[in-house]
């Protein structure tokens, strides 16, 4: 045994719920306020630190939405078997290079700018589909006729339909993903004012537990199994989340079962980085010195456990300014609680926009054994069905330190709380994996 883990844990034996645990780590989190510039091809996954107001309309112009032939509705109607003389030809990049004579039609391609004619009551406003026309030609003479169902306005967009200068294209913290990237390139913009990046450190607890980089320990884990030794998972999986999650990570790497070098390493990543998750060591035990290194480091705890499985151990508190999430070490849990919990913390302070991670109903596969008062999360697989709802089942064995039941799994099968026993048949509450990233 190494040191005491004397933290009073008086005021924390007290579970919470997922919901309220998130409304606890809200008031914990503090969002950051600094912004910068960024170019447009450096902001992905980046947040918005003001609004994008679009300069320009998008379209810019009245423009056709179809090949086809455009024509001014109004000499449609007039024109006999609604038919009109082919005057000129339009398309994308190459505009119409005279004025739109009146009484008469022109070709006009996707997304080419819809001519202008010298008097506004023959401006061309309709376009018909190249194949549902009849093309004719008489004396050298190109008709056009436009089939009897043609509305008028048809296939025509107008300036500014998807966007008027002026208006708010992307809302201040708005997480810039393809689309978003997408979108401000189109108004013109290349440079995008936008959150800091929130830098994340992390770090294992652990006597087991030994660095994948670490060649001599790896080869003492193969050659001698019963060592006791195993490779830190956590860390290379916190890392890949957060990446993907937009954040820059430091890896404070791997700490022995000791409060007071888990302590210095905690005061380390505080000047270097904006918030920290511990993995292992968030539970009460004799060796478990997560919240006790907080506490020694002038920190305090804001809660610990969950009524929640996997993840029950969970911890939350703060260093200073900056927030710090004790995750169980078990990997199914960290990459749980990761997902229900602390990626909407980090995103909080990352300057984003709170979500919830949207629920489907499924139809439970198996019987489950469950225990109400605390909300189990079971990664299962999902069977669609011809009739009724998908049906989801455990995917690989059960337990929080089984890698195996995440990969390949579609999602988490929530058993509520308030709830005993599940039967098969019986409808669920299903996280799509995708959704809770």
């Amino acid at each position: 045994m190494t040191n005491s883990p004397d933290i009073p844990l008086t005021e924390l034996t007290t579970e919470l719920s997922l919901d309220e645990a998130k409304t606890r780590l809200k008031r914990l989190i503090t969002p950051i306020d600094t912004n910068a510039a960024r170019p447009l091809d450096q902001a992905h996954g980046a947040f918005l630190g003001q609004d994008v107001i679009s300069d320009v309309n998008v379209p810019p112009a009245n423009t056709a939405a179809v090949d086809g032939y455009a024509c001014c509705y109004a000499d449609l109607l007039a024109a006999p078997n609604r038919t009109l003389a082919l005057s000129g030809k339009a398309y994308a990049g190459h505009p119409l290079a005279h004025a739109f004579a009146p009484d008469t039609a022109i070709y006009i391609t996707t997304g080419t700018p819809m001519p202008l004619a010298a008097d506004p009551a023959h401006h061309p406003d309709t376009i018909a589909m190249q194949e549902h026309c009849q093309i004719s030609e008489q004396d050298g003479i190109t008709w056009i006729t436009f089939p009897d169902h043609i509305k008028p306005m048809s296939n025509f967009r107008p300036a500014g339909e998807n966007i008027k200068a002026g208006d708010i294209a992307l809302m201040k913290n708005t997480r810039l993903g393809s689309a978003e990237i997408g979108l401000a390139a189109a108004i013109g913009k290349n440079t995008l004012i936008c959150r800091q990046t929130l830098m994340v450190g992390i770090l294992s607890t652990g006597e087991e537990l030994k660095d994948i980089r670490d060649q001599v320990s790896g080869d003492r884990l193969k050659s001698a199994p019963n060592n006791g030794y195993i490779y830190d998972s956590n860390r290379p999986m916190l890392n890949s989340l957060l990446i993907n999650d937009g954040y820059q990570v430091h890896d404070g790497g791997i700490i022995g079962d000791n409060r007071d070098q888990l302590s210095h390493a905690m005061n380390d990543l505080t000047t270097r980085c904006d918030a920290i998750i511990i993995t292992g060591g968030s539970s009460g035990g004799s060796e478990d010195f997560a919240r006790a290194a907080i506490t020694a480091s002038g920190g305090v705890i804001d809660f610990a456990g969950l009524k929640i499985k996997p993840g029950r151990p969970f911890a939350a508190g703060s260093i200073g300014q900056t927030p710090v999430f004790c995750i169980p070490g078990n990997p199914v849990a960290v990459y749980v609680t990761y997902l229900l919990l602390v990626a909407d913390a980090l995103r909080i302070q990352a300057g984003g926009i709170p979500r919830q991670p949207r629920r489907f109903p499924v139809t439970c596969g198996i019987d489950i054994k469950h225990k109400p008062g605390r909300t189990d999360f079971i990664r299962v697989t999902l069977t669609p069905t011809d009739t009724g709802l998908p049906v989801a089942k455990p995917h690989g064995r059960f337990g929080a330190g089984v890698l195996t039941s995440l990969t390949g799994a579609d999602g988490l099968l929530e058993i509520s709380a308030d709830i005993g026993d599940v039967k098969s048949g019986d409808t669920c509450q299903f996280i799509p994996f995708g959704e809770a990233l």
